[in-house]
């Protein structure tokens, strides 16, 4: 094997190990969103079951909103705020 095959194959090695470093690097989140206290959670269980807040489909039906709550807010806070 000649030194310029030497090279070359070296050379294809070493791009090949880059591009496996860049493929293998986790894509940037784009759609990052911090987590909202619990405390306000309860307040948007509080407003559906009143009939207002952002959750006006429930109707202030009690199982409607603890659904949707859930959802869209118990699941994702964070308690120690």
């Amino acid at each position: 094997m000649s030194r310029q095959t030497r090279i070359r194959l070296f050379s294809l090695l070493v791009l090949l190990g880059v591009l496996a470093g860049v493929l293998a690097t986790p894509a940037e989140q784009s759609n990052a969103y911090a987590a909202p206290c619990c405390s306000s959670c309860e307040y948007q269980y509080d407003s559906c079951t009143s009939g207002g807040g952002i959750y006006p489909s429930c109707n202030a039906d009690p199982a409607c909103c603890e659904k949707i709550v859930t959802q869209n807010c118990w699941r994702w806070c964070i308690y120690s705020c």
